[in-house]
């Protein structure tokens, strides 16, 4: 069962969803009411309309052995049998009815699990470090206190109504595994005096204008985490931008009212928080802290015993088992034979999901990991052998996502044969990480990736050519994080190529233990833009079409399967309606006011690659050269642009149509 408990009206909760899923229906429920009411279970509809999507949260990424044949369970009586793990530990159903949700909402209920708050403007997943408690550079072990934020959390009316999602993260060292800097609030373990505590930061995250976490108070003690989590929540429910979707989140906050305000802003709901008599103080759990004698910082190394890749954990004798999925891919029979042999062969009987999309085994002896791995071998999924793959990050993208622009598990998979091909060592790929998103939106975490790609459309002579856009040199760790510099776009057609040469570049000329991002830092960004730009040629359709394809598709490329997005979705009636303007293909707006010339064009006509033949990006410009600059470029390229349209405070909405 789980280490938290669920709020104590879940039942009354799910009754009430199945009497909404039955007015859906039988037609007595609007389309749009009933989103408002899925999306924040954690319910979405997938890119083929009529079959949804289902994410469970899986705080700290521990899930038991009972729960997992739960799931397995589920997912083959009730969905496609096919289960994924997601980059924040999330485990998710596919190829839902929209009908059996209750049902799995009520199974999942009773080993402890919820998908509640896994979509819509609500508190997400509590994610932590994959190696929590184990990892022999820890400072402690972070889960207790994901678990206790977690259950305050996920019981409050008001986690549900959010401006935003709101993200947390707890990592147990600076090397930040939980991407706890990137988070809109981030612990980061600490010891003072033999004291255990956390950094907190606040205003992170990735997609659209990523931003670093502030640091808010840099040694908090750890029996006032519930405290800082809380003020975070008030704080964003407080400042939060409920009218204007693509500013909502905490990190555009902190932009528009600077980081000292924000931090005052902060503290001073730390300080309310810490004054109202419901939110606990964890003085049992922090006194009861085992403080590791840590020396360095994570990732921890891994090791191969009997074929198998393995961590020595910091409890002598005992090792974690790494479990490879296909980008995050996992039959739900190969889960249930998990579940059994963790019961079997881990001491905790649980697994981990990991923010790479795969699996660890904790706490297996050293002396029986050949029995297991004579086991493992037997399973449909090879988790095994080492593959270029698990290398690799890759979201759904227009395989089932209603944003995806491309199919970015193909592309992972072309890329990884590419590597296998080019005969890559292991020991080269293993200290990589090449992540992949299907759109500009991080799903993938492509912003923070040492090699980070996401999908992007060109066009030539009026055809639409997918591809990728090439950002490097993203790291993570506190203190540390940067997000990756953009230099070029590279078609679809030649990525895999692209990619191989690339990663063989690294190779042969990195300086003993170079890492790749540091590898960027020293050969300078101008370097890798004239590598891109010696891939980025795309022919002319009647050329060459296969350039005008996506990766594994015998088609045309087309956006015409693009819809909206349903991430924001909330619990309203369409009377009650904010104002918020729903991102699509055929609509879309761009607040670019602030932005300065030229990059005002460059953005505007990123946000076009996404715009299907046909359809309008409307885009709002402030005053002076901004509105005269940027619809001039586009109408001189042949785009059709409406006369500026004034909305007041110096802002300009213009309309440009697609070619």
């Amino acid at each position: 069962m789980s280490d938290y408990r669920l709020p104590s009206g879940l039942t009354d909760d799910i009754h009430g969803y199945e009497a909404d899923v039955k007015g859906f229906l039988d037609g007595t429920l609007e389309a749009d009411v009933m989103k408002g009411r899925r999306v924040p279970r954690g319910v979405y509809e997938q890119r083929q309309d009529g079959t949804y999507m289902t994410r469970v949260r899986i705080a700290a990424g521990s899930v038991s052995a009972e729960q997992a044949r739960a799931v397995a369970a589920i997912s083959r009586d009730l969905t496609g049998g096919r289960l994924h793990v997601t980059t924040r530990q999330d485990i998710q159903f596919h190829d839902v009815d929209i009908a059996d949700t209750p049902e799995i909402m009520r199974r999942l209920s009773a080993v402890g699990l919820s998908s509640k708050g896994g979509g819509g403007n609500t508190v997400r997943n509590v994610s932590a470090c994959p190696y929590a408690g184990f990892c022999p550079y820890e400072h402690f072990d972070v889960r207790p206190f994901v678990f206790a934020v977690t259950e305050y959390l996920i019981g409050l009316p008001g986690s549900y109504t959010l401006p935003r999602k709101y993200k947390v993260a707890f990592s147990g060292c600076a090397a930040d595994c939980a991407f706890a800097t990137a988070n809109d609030v981030g612990f980061v373990a600490a010891v003072r005096d033999g004291a255990p505590g956390f950094a907190v930061l606040a205003g992170g995250g990735m997609g659209g204008r990523p931003r670093v976490g502030d640091c808010i108070v840099d040694f908090l003690p750890a029996a006032d985490v519930v405290r800082a989590a809380e003020a975070g929540r008030r704080l964003f429910d407080g400042i939060g931008d409920r009218e204007n979707r693509h500013k909502a989140r905490l990190r555009h906050a902190v932009r528009r009212i600077g980081p000292e305000a924000f931090r005052a802003q902060f503290l001073a709901e730390l300080d309310a928080a810490g004054a109202d008599a419901n939110v606990p103080v964890l003085d049992e759990l922090a006194a009861a802290v085992a403080i590791s004698a840590a020396s360095g910082t994570g990732p921890p190394p891994t090791e191969n015993v009997d074929g198998v890749r393995v961590i020595a954990q910091k409890q002598s004798g005992l090792l974690a088992v790494r479990l490879s999925l296909r980008m995050g891919d996992i039959p739900a029979d190969d889960l249930e034979t998990l579940a059994g042999l963790a019961d079997t062969f881990s001491d905790e009987h649980c697994l981990r999901t990991t923010q790479d999309q795969s699996l660890l085994m904790p706490s297996v002896k050293r002396e029986r990991v050949p029995e297991l791995a004579c086991e493992l071998r037997k399973l449909t999924l090879d988790m095994v052998t080492f593959h270029p793959l698990a290398s690799f990050v890759a979201c759904a993208g227009a395989a089932t996502c209603r944003l995806g622009l491309c199919l970015s598990r193909n592309a992972a998979d072309a890329c990884a044969g590419a590597l296998a091909a080019a005969e890559v060592p292991e020991s080269l790929l293993t200290g990589l990480d090449i992540r992949i998103s299907g759109c500009p939106n991080s799903c993938a975490q492509h912003q923070i990736a040492a090699i980070g790609l996401h999908g992007a459309v060109q066009r030539v002579e009026g055809c639409a050519a997918p591809g990728y856009r090439v950002m490097l040199g993203g790291r993570r760790g506190q203190g540390t994080t940067r997000f990756g510099e953009a230099v070029g776009f590279v078609p679809g057609r030649v990525l895999p190529t692209f990619l191989s040469d690339l990663v063989q570049d690294f190779g042969a000329n990195r300086q003993e233990g170079e890492l790749f991002p540091n590898y960027v830092d020293r050969r300078g960004l101008a370097f890798f833009e004239t590598l891109v730009e010696g891939c980025s040629h795309i022919p002319t359709y009647a050329e060459d079409p296969s350039f005008f394809r996506d990766i594994g598709s015998d088609s045309d490329f087309s956006l015409a399967g693009r819809k909206a997005g349903e991430c924001g979705a909330a619990p309203a009636e369409p009377s009650d309606a904010s104002g918020t303007v729903e991102r699509n293909a055929e609509d879309e707006v761009l607040d670019l006011t602030g932005v300065p010339c030229p990059l005002n064009t460059v953005k505007a006509k990123l946000a076009m690659d996404t715009v299907q033949p046909g359809g309008t990006l409307r885009v709002v410009l402030g005053d002076g050269e901004s509105v005269e600059r940027v619809p001039t470029t586009f109408r001189n390229e042949g785009y059709a642009v409406d006369d500026p349209t004034e909305l007041g405070g110096g802002r300009w909405l213009v309309a440009i149509r697609q070619r």
